[in-house]
């Protein structure tokens, strides 16, 4: 019987080799497809290459993020004769320089019995320029992009064949996958890192309340998401322009300075690396080793990373973090991380600054004697009931949402009909409204109150009504007095009506600003409660889309109640004169057009802004206020439809600043009222809430504490014409 013809050895070699490379591959690319690591895929790469081909020396290239440099991430291999002196920093090439940046910028592969043949290859530094060597090289692509580079070199001729570059291609298409994976997992992990440490940044800063706890926090957590050797927090002195440091934080083995052996940074020092008063900037090492050495906070620094920190209208300060000598520079990723440390601790820092002013402004309102209410619109059940409630509700008043009472419970018996049907017809008109009725105190004591309800309106009708109730009990006593005497001495009468005439007058401006004040400040306080407890009780489970918008709805009604606390304790410090302007040469052009973009809502108002450059010296944080309320004022009170134009013109050595409008105009007999403190034209073209009436007063005050002055009058073509002129210093 005739048997079949045995294998020849050579046929019978290449059928194992293939097996073998077969299963290597299958095994490889399942590896590579679990680590999420770039040097764990590149040795991974380099040792089981070492099973089926081999070679004494495998290099693999990434190219990194500047597309041009190739750096070797793993290098396995015998370090004999010529190649014992090769080093990692030695290796590293560029597109389209040698063997290896030739593949990686044609993206083909290059098989060759004798690297010397090769034209364009390069002899690493150190190894014989006459070496005998095979090498294979294939790029690493992942789409249309190159990825890498493979490189495989053997001492001898011609000792790589076809097939070694067929399985190094299949390879080559795993590992550019893994390693593109790897690099997304490492930035999302990154992007976590950072996103986390900010997130734990803001958390803690509601528990600080001086400015050095504040900036011990910040420091802290720079080197957590920005590597660097040593940070700082500075301030600047409002007066003398000096920078003194705060703060200051050693990383690892490093040292710093003790605080008392810093000294000062004069103002003429530090506005010669002062770049920028807004974004962060990086001074390079070479300028930074021009400060002189008693001004440094650390010996031997590197680049220096500088982000402003701006807090209300006259705080400014910088976080300074130090580079390692050498050391890799600070990238995009650290100026945008550094932006978002500066936010955070620029709000906290405002917040402690003004923190016993607040305290103070709870203590008036709280003097007031009023007492603060909300109630479903539905079935008029009362959600909150706060504010100095015990001398006229009780003190269980503050429990009454829990036992189920309705507004109009609390009114007395003959009152209470009219009472509820005011409301009802408030809440199904959408109008807000004001009542005056009786109380019955727990001792018994009659109690008159005045009531404003305003009614909180949504796109499918009203959903609650809140209110404030002031006890006016001693003015209605009082009218009561005058209605009797009246009857006997009508001239008295009449002297004492013009008195109570001028209570009134003033008990209706009182009134107005409880008013706003109530609407203003528990609206953006309301909000930021509702959002702070659904990211507590959410425990980091939201979304992150979810979790930025809160955070931001936050931040943005933070920002409303800092302007109001901002505009009230402003208007205080003017009418006491505890503030002097602080004029420096100003390019009026770019900060009209700042303040115009900052801006928050604009009301869908067509926006004409008309400025040529020109430099005056004035305070320029104080115009910027006045620019921002001449604006808001006019988006505010116009119709939607209106066209508002800014512009400003030198004129005598200063600056005459105009905002217009093409609204209804201010009626003659107001224009010199709306300037005073809570005083304002009626109503709102907008339907916004009319505010506490401080905007134009500021504008005044400050426009006077240039030497200068804020006026109105008819525009050309109907509206009206806000002006003010700043005399020069």
């Amino acid at each position: 019987m005739a048997q079949a013809p045995r294998p020849e050895p050579k046929r019978l070699r290449d059928d194992i080799r293939s097996i073998a490379q077969l299963n290597m591959l299958h095994n490889l690319a399942a590896a590579l497809n679990m680590l999420g690591d770039v040097e764990e895929i590149a040795a991974a790469i380099t040792a089981e290459l070492r099973t089926i081909i081999d070679y004494h020396n495998c290099r693999v290239y990434l190219l990194q993020p500047d597309g041009d440099t190739l750096f070797p991430v793993a290098f396995r291999g015998e370090l004999f004769t010529d190649y014992a002196t090769e080093s990692l920093p030695a290796l590293v090439t560029r597109l389209g320089e040698g063997i290896t940046g030739h593949v990686a910028l044609t993206k083909t592969s290059l098989l060759t019995p004798d690297a010397r043949q090769i034209e364009f290859s390069v002899t690493i530094p150190g190894t014989d320029d006459d070496l005998l060597e095979s090498m294979l090289a294939v790029p690493m692509i992942a789409g249309d992009e190159v990825v890498g580079v493979i490189v495989l070199s053997k001492l001898g001729f011609a000792q790589f064949d076809e097939d070694d570059r067929r399985l190094l291609e299949v390879l080559a298409s795993h590992a550019a996958v893994a390693f593109q994976t790897a690099r997304l997992l490492e930035a999302e992990r990154r992007e976590a890192r950072v996103s986390g440490a900010l997130l734990r940044l803001s958390q803690a800063m509601t528990s600080e309340h001086t400015v050095g706890e504040i900036f011990q926090r910040a420091i802290e957590t720079v080197p957590t998401i920005i590597p660097c050797k040593g940070a700082a927090a500075y301030t600047r002195d409002e007066e003398t322009g000096a920078f003194r440091v705060a703060r200051v934080l050693a990383v690892g083995t490093n040292t710093t300075k003790p605080r008392s052996e810093i000294a000062d940074i004069p103002k003429e020092i530090a506005d010669n690396f002062l770049f920028s008063e807004t974004e962060p900037f990086v001074i390079p090492q070479d300028v930074a080793m021009q400060v002189p050495t008693d001004l440094r906070f650390m010996d031997d620094p590197g680049a220096v990373l500088v982000t402003p920190l701006r807090w209300d209208a006259d705080g400014f300060g910088a976080i300074v973090a130090v580079g390692e000598v050498d050391g890799a520079p600070f990238d995009d990723d650290a100026l945008s991380f550094a932006r978002g440390i500066a936010d955070i601790t620029s709000l906290a820092l405002g917040n402690a600054r003004r923190l016993s002013e607040l305290e103070r402004f709870h203590e008036l309102v709280e003097s007031l004697d009023a007492v603060f209410w909300e109630a479903d619109a539905k079935d008029l059940r009362l959600t909150f009931v706060g504010g100095r409630a015990d001398p006229v509700l009780g003190p269980d008043a503050g429990s009454w949402p829990s036992q189920g009472k309705a507004w109009g419970d609390h009114v007395y018996e003959r009152d209470r009909d009219a009472a509820e049907l005011a409301v009802r017809w408030a809440r199904d008109e959408g109008r807000d409204t004001t009542l005056e009725y009786r109380v019955r105190t727990p001792t018994g004591r009659e109690v008159w109150v005045r009531d404003l309800i305003h009614v909180v309106r949504r796109s499918r009708g009203p959903r609650q009504l809140r209110g404030l109730m002031v006890d006016i009990t001693e003015r209605k006593q009082a009218e009561q007095a005058l209605q009797a005497s009246e009857r006997k001495y009508s001239e008295a009468f009449r002297r004492e009506r013009e008195a109570a005439q001028q209570l009134r007058a003033l008990d209706d401006m009182k009134n107005t600003f409880l008013e706003a004040v109530s609407h203003d400040l528990r609206t953006p306080l309301t909000s930021i409660l509702g959002s702070a407890i659904t990211l507590e009780r959410a425990n980091m489970d939201l979304p992150q889309e979810d979790a930025v918008d809160l955070v931001r709805r936050i931040a943005a009604n933070a920002r409303k109640l800092e302007r109001l606390l901002g505009d009230l304790l402003d208007l205080d410090r003017l009418q006491r004169g505890i503030v002097s302007p602080q004029r420096r040469p100003t390019e009026v052009g770019e900060l009209i057009r700042r303040a115009v973009e900052e801006t928050e809502d604009h009301n869908g108002h067509e926006l004409t802004v008309d400025v040529e450059p020109f430099v005056v010296s004035l305070d320029a944080p104080k115009v910027e206020r006045i620019v921002e309320n001449l604006l808001t004022n006019a988006l505010r009170h116009t119709p939607p439809e209106a066209e508002v134009w800014v512009r400003a013109v030198p004129e005598d050595g200063g600056l005459l600043l105009m905002v217009e409008d093409d609204g209804r105009g201010i009626p003659p007999e107001l224009r010199e009222e709306i300037f005073e403190p809570f005083r304002q034209a009626p109503g709102s073209a907008t339907g916004h809430s009319p505010g506490v009436g401080v905007g134009l007063s500021l504008v005044k005050r400050f426009a006077e504490l240039h030497g200068g002055r804020a006026w109105v009058e008819d525009r050309p073509g109907g509206g009206a014409s806000f002006r003010v002129f700043l005399p020069g210093g």
